[in-house]
Order: C-alpha cells, then sequence, then structure tokens
C-alpha cells in the first residue's frame, strides 16, 4: 500500500475553494482550505496528479518539518535534523526560497542563509560531499515560510509556478495581463457550463479564452508544460513509470461549438492566435478584431473578460453595451471597484478577487430584455 503524505497547494486569495474542489475531484484525502492555500494528502502519486492537472493551484508542496523557533539558531538546528540525503543527491544543485513574517530574521535571505547552512553541514555529516547553491536553475527547490515563530520547511515539487502552462508567446501583455490560474479560477467561479459557448471581447492575448477552451476539450495544463517540466521529476524517488501512467490517462473532448474572443488590438489578437495553436485549441476559438462598442453578439449568451483598468477604457460604455445590445445573457466582468462603480448595471454577484497585487472584484450582470419582472 502506497504511504500517503500531507501537501499543500498554494493559489490566489479568493480561489481556494474552486481548488479544494479540483482537489477533491482527483481523488485527494483530507482538503482543507486555508489562506491562499488548500492542504491535502495522498501518496506521491496523487502529488504528481495535482501538478499535472489542477488547474488553479500555483505550487504544490511537501512540508518536511514544522516546528516552533525561540531564535534564529533553532531554525539552522531544526533544518539539519531533516534527512536531505533521501530526497537528493549531492551531485544536484539546490535552491531555498524564504518568506519570512518573524521579528527574529531581519530578512528571508538570511533565513534561507540558514537553512542552505544547514543543508549543506548535512550533507557532510552524511556523506562528505556537499551539494552546491544555483538560485537561477536549481535541481531541487526549498520553501521555507515563518510566521513570527511557526516555522514549515517544504520541498517544492512544482519548480516553475504551474501558472505557467507553457503557451504563451511574446513579451507583449494586455494592458490588465491575467494569469493563467487566475483565469481558469474566475471560469470555475462563475459557473459556466462546458456545454455552452462563451465569449471574451476584450480578449487580450486570449488567456480566458484558451482556459474555457482547454477546459471544453479536457486538454490538461501539464500536457502543453512539457518544455518546463517539474521539480518532482529530479527527486531521488521520483517514479517516472507512476508518473507516465497519469500523463496517459487523459482523454480529450470535442465539443460542439466556439469560444469566442476578440479585441481591438491587431497585435493582441495575432498574439492569441499563437498562443491558442501553443494550447492546441484553435480548432474551438474562433479570434476577431473587433472594438467592444460595434462587436457583434457572438452565438454566446455568457460573457466573461477583464477590460483593461483606469481611465483608458469607459466602464459606463461597457455598461450600455451590455444592456443594449448583450440582452439575455450573462455577463461577468473582473475589474477594480473603483472602475466598476462606473458600469451602472447592478450585479447579482459580487466576488473579491486579487490581480497580482490589485485588489479586484469579479461580477455577475444578468441581462434581460426589457425589465427584470418582464423576462422572468
Amino acid at each position: 500500500m502506497s504511504e500517503n503524505y500531507r501537501f499543500v497547494a498554494t493559489t490566489y486569495a479568493g480561489l481556494e475553494q474552486v481548488l479544494a474542489e479540483e482537489l477533491i475531484a482527483i481523488g485527494a484525502d483530507e482538503v482543507q482550505q486555508a489562506r491562499r492555500s488548500v492542504y491535502f494528502a495522498g501518496d506521491m502519486e496523487m502529488m504528481y496528479r495535482a501538478n499535472y492537472s489542477l488547474r488553479t493551484a500555483l505550487k504544490i508542496l511537501m512540508p518536511l518539518r514544522v516546528f516552533r523557533i525561540k531564535n534564529v539558531e533553532d531554525l539552522y538546528h531544526q533544518a539539519i535534523k531533516i534527512r536531505w540525503e533521501d530526497h537528493f543527491e549531492a551531485r544536484q544543485t539546490f535552491a531555498v526560497q524564504s518568506k519570512v513574517f518573524s521579528e527574529l530574521f531581519k530578512n528571508s535571505m538570511f533565513a534561507s542563509l540558514k537553512t542552505k547552512d544547514a543543508i549543506v553541514d548535512r550533507f557532510r555529516r552524511v556523506g562528505g560531499r556537499r551539494p552546491s547553491v544555483n538560485v537561477n536553475r536549481p535541481d531541487i527547490l526549498i520553501n521555507l515560510h515563518i510566521s513570527t515563530n511557526e516555522c514549515t520547511i517544504s520541498l517544492d515539487s512544482s519548480g516553475e509556478s504551474l501558472h505557467k502552462r507553457g503557451y504563451r508567446s511574446g513579451t507583449r501583455q494586455h494592458e490588465a495581463p491575467i494569469s493563467e490560474v487566475l483565469a481558469a479560477g474566475l471560469i470555475k467561479l462563475s459557473g459556466w457550463k462546458l456545454n455552452e459557448p462563451l465569449f471574451d471581447p476584450m480578449c487580450g492575448s486570449g488567456t480566458i479564452a484558451i482556459e474555457a477552451a482547454m477546459m471544453a476539450k479536457n486538454i490538461q495544463p501539464g500536457e502543453i508544460r512539457q518544455k518546463l517540466g517539474y521539480a518532482f521529476q529530479k527527486w531521488k524517488d521520483f517514479d517516472g513509470e507512476k508518473f507516465a501512467k497519469i500523463k496517459d490517462q487523459t482523454e480529450h473532448c470535442q465539443p460542439g461549438y466556439k469560444i469566442y474572443g476578440s479585441d481591438i488590438s491587431r497585435e493582441n489578437i495575432d498574439m492569441a492566435y499563437k498562443n491558442a495553436e501553443n494550447a492546441n485549441v484553435l480548432d474551438v476559438v474562433q479570434l476577431d478584431i473587433a472594438d467592444f462598442r460595434t462587436a457583434e453578439k457572438k452565438n454566446a449568451s455568457f460573457l466573461l473578460f477583464n477590460p483593461p483598468y483606469g481611465e483608458r477604457i469607459k466602464y459606463s460604455m461597457i455598461g450600455e453595451r451590455l444592456k443594449h445590445h448583450f440582452e439575455n445573457s450573462t455577463a461577468w466582468v473582473i475589474s477594480t471597484n473603483e472602475c466598476l462603480k462606473s458600469v451602472g448595471l447592478k450585479p447579482a454577484s459580487k466576488i473579491p478577487v486579487f490581480n497580482g497585487s490589485l485588489s479586484c472584484s469579479f461580477r455577475e450582470y444578468k441581462l434581460y430584455k426589457g425589465s427584470k419582472k418582464s423576462s422572468s
């Protein structure tokens, strides 16, 4: 019988519930929500599956030691007790990434250094040879989290953040860029059903449309992340056969409808086409150059979009356009509270979320022809 471990999946604030639902759907045990994270249990195969399949996770961490510290040296003494030699070889490189919220440490770099010293000294003690640090492209990534005097040392099984699916091309971004994980999270929060068309009328480089199309086709995030890989593939106990089995289990669907995206910028649409091609969803996504003020309704009564923030676009125009040209539709819009005040429509739902460090609101507008009473 496979041994079970405790894991932590991290995410953005506001997406904890949808991430927990994703974990339950893939068979994780003891799923418990926390702030910007979800705890779960499972064997190593479950950890592989979580990295490969979850759409709303940023990292999958495996805690090795949880403890309390009274002073700086306690961190060193606890870190050296971990059997690092069970997890990687002395010939491999490693790096320590720290988040420290404690007066015991001057900064996170100092905490990382203390942990690094303990790891190196542990290898010297058990085998004589010490591993080297590589902060840019380490084989093994170690996560250190300190809050007051509570400390957790974990192995980072993901490596590069899981929001990096691998389909983005080019460097130019939409004025209000949205990460792949946030886009997937918003789609899930909206309650969009996989059997209906979706329209993003301000699609930028296509992230929302592409994430929806990947869901519709049942393309796993890991399928297009091949070049980036995962940190767990360099762990000492990595089981390549089990991971290959997970990759072989996915069955794709072919929806009988399109996911629509449009944008006023030709450059954005060109980039969106390239990204959709990289994600293997060009057969599902239809992209057009169009100004929202004159855009056709499309064959979709479900809209989800991320308008540019600030003064570049008039949010009152968005409200007017939705009200008069998208009757009998549902529209979900993410933006800042300040911007959304100008939409002029009463939201049916408001969900607080963050786009990066920016506090935002994700709002649902039910659009009826005539009054709401006459439509019911």
